[in-house]
């Protein structure tokens, strides 16, 4: 049987991405499969940006608190009624012209919550991640969905929208709750270029992996504490240079972090695998 074409709408955050939004827009006008609708969610704009949404035929909403992930992010999904909804930083850049028809052909399958582009070759996990595989593989750090690029079905937003409890990392939370309700999440290898430098937050993205495995009742995979302390004794005796370690180290603070914050409030706090 024939299913219709679903309908797909782009949801954009921005704030004073003039430099940046010109290359977003110009990768989605290229794009085979044009989307049904643009919104675009200003926070405190005054570069222009504004102008720039509009001109690619975005309607614009202003968000006037202070900024924050999960809930601009439900703010921006209420005036959407499409089949599906693609998330697009306001700096990502889709570098496939055939990007969206790849991610909406994934949605053929009706398990699945969202899809993204891969962050990296790692082969870890699958490219359909089911629950059952994380309770096998256990939390690895770095996110499996990303809201930078990724593109969601609507109605398991309707179920779960974000959590505006969680400040960062809302999309790794999002896609685990959707693991959880037995969707799947979906990986693509689609080329993209990341058009701003952010800051290294090994550790804190670390320590939201530990909370967020003690809450789904899974178990973190990394080095642990014994481990990480060999490879750091081992490096001693070589000439391995400091950076290289940076993930190590930094993983190794946030979960000692952790587990200070777990004695302080034992009821707020995750445990982690050591």
């Amino acid at each position: 049987m024939n299913h219709p074409t679903p309908t797909l709408g782009v949801l954009i955050r921005f704030a004073n991405s003039a430099a940046t939004l010109p290359g977003v827009l110009a990768a989605l006008r290229r794009q085979t499969r044009q989307p049904d609708v643009i919104i675009g969610i200003a926070s405190h704009s005054t570069d222009g940006s504004r102008s720039l949404m509009q001109s690619a035929g975005a309607t614009v909403h202003e968000w006037h608190d202070p900024y924050d992930h999960s809930r601009v992010l439900n703010f921006g999904m209420r005036y959407l009624q499409t089949d599906l909804v693609l998330v697009l930083s306001s700096h990502t850049v889709l570098e496939s012209a055939d990007a969206l028809e790849q991610m909406i052909a994934c949605f053929a399958d009706h398990r699945v919550a969202c899809v993204s582009a891969k962050w990296d070759d790692d082969p870890f996990y699958s490219s359909a991640i089911s629950w059952g595989e994380l309770q096998a593989k256990g939390l690895r750090f770095g996110s499996i969905y990303s809201n930078s690029m990724g593109m969601i079905r609507r109605t398991a937003w309707l179920e779960s929208p974000f959590d505006e409890e969680v400040k960062t990392a809302e999309d790794y939370a999002w896609a685990l709750e959707q693991l959880r309700r037995g969707h799947l999440c979906r990986r693509l290898t689609i080329p993209f270029s990341y058009q701003r430098n952010g800051h290294v937050r090994d550790a804190e993205f670390a320590g939201i992996t530990f909370t967020l495995a003690k809450k789904h009742g899974l178990r973190v995979t990394w080095l642990g504490v014994r481990g990480t302390l060999r490879l750091l004794a081992k490096s001693a005796l070589g000439s391995r240079h400091r950076s290289d370690l940076r993930p190590a180290l930094q993983r190794l603070a946030a979960w000692f972090g952790w587990q200070l914050a777990a004695i302080k409030s034992p009821l707020s706090c995750a445990n982690g695998s050591a």
